[in-house]
């Protein structure tokens, strides 16, 4: 949804009959990006200006807090050229202020979600917002879903503390969960965030029940099965881990001294280690997820950290959350699991 503006005539404005839209979508503005734009004012002056409306005696902002603020900090500026536009109602001045602020590096994912939210309250479906903004409807459900994090750990995802896929993890846990599995986050404990969100979503599959260890009582003749079956697996890791020590051997030769060993054949020794390494990366893969899974499974929730709902969450204090942690066992693309 845009306005018209061809025939709007830029006026300079006295920067103190300005005031921003409180339903501004982004809410953090990084000091030292605004500095970076105030010199820019300093050496060759406002290039674009910024678009506000009427409101009363005075004028809301529609587009370019920004600016707005960044004028604030020019020595000696009064003024800031802007176009008036009188035919804005809330709605539309929101989804400019929308439009202007989507793919910004400082707008936070937290503040696109509610912003996403918001549209929701106008009427806008995830679809129409998807259409409007260039992106795809599950992005947008995605982006809103962050909204069902805790108070605490969406300051945390605001701040850049958490990434996107992690956080979408998150946002699927009861609070406790959510609180329990950030904790080791920030502790670290995870070597990578492909591990933190598989960590997260074997919570969340414990939660639900869904694809996890069956709890039948196994007979005489099925647990002698599954130690069988327990020994071969691990005597096949014992093999894997010999092949990997003599794949570390060649791994120290230079390749001239590869190209004499296997002269003739270094393709099909090529292949057949191309072979072993997709297979060991696939091993990974599941090896991790299984890890996770172990260890939701052990995991206990203290009761008295479950609550009902979001709006019931509260920070549990420095000991709860170091109690908690006592409880856990220690130790790129995002693969929904809708």
């Amino acid at each position: 949804m845009s306005v018209n503006e061809a025939n709007v005539q830029v006026t300079a404005i006295p920067l103190a009959d300005i005031e921003p839209n409180p339903d501004q979508p982004r809410k953090f503005f990084d000091e030292a990006k605004l500095e970076e734009l105030a010199a820019q004012f300093r050496s060759v002056g406002q290039l674009q200006p910024i678009v506000v409306r009427p409101a009363g005696d005075r004028f809301q902002i529609v587009m370019g807090e920004r600016r707005w603020r960044a004028m604030h900090l020019v020595e000696g500026a009064t003024t800031i050229e802007a176009k008036i536009v009188g035919s804005v109602d809330d709605e539309k001045a929101f989804v400019m202020g929308i439009s202007e602020n989507i793919g910004r590096a400082d707008m936070t994912l937290m503040e696109e979600a509610q912003a996403y939210a918001d549209l929701v309250g106008f009427g806008y479906t995830a679809e129409g917002i998807a259409e409007m903004f260039g992106k795809t409807t599950d992005y947008v459900r995605w982006r809103m879903d962050l909204l069902n994090l805790t108070t605490d750990i969406a300051e945390l995802v605001s701040e850049g503390k958490i990434k996107a896929d992690f956080a979408w993890y998150l946002s699927k846990l009861t609070p406790a969960n959510q609180k329990v599995a950030v904790t080791r986050y920030m502790k670290g404990d995870f070597k990578t965030e492909t591990d933190a969100s598989t960590f997260a979503q074997a919570l969340r599959m414990k939660e639900n029940q869904e694809g996890f260890f069956s709890e039948k009582e196994l007979s005489e003749k099925e647990k002698e099965t599954k130690a069988t079956e327990r020994k071969q697996a691990k005597g096949k890791v014992d093999q894997v881990e010999r092949a990997g020590a003599l794949l570390d051997e060649l791994a120290k030769l230079t390749p001239s001294e590869l190209a004499d060993l296997f002269e003739g054949e270094v393709g099909k020794r090529l292949d057949a280690v191309e072979r072993v390494r997709k297979a060991a990366a696939e091993a990974v893969k599941k090896l991790r997820k299984a890890k996770a899974m172990s260890e939701a499974k052990q995991l206990t929730v203290r009761p008295e950290l479950e609550v009902e709902s979001q709006a019931e969450a509260e920070e549990p204090t420095e000991v709860e959350l170091a109690e908690v942690e006592a409880e856990v066992p220690t130790e790129d693309e995002l693969e929904v699991a809708a």
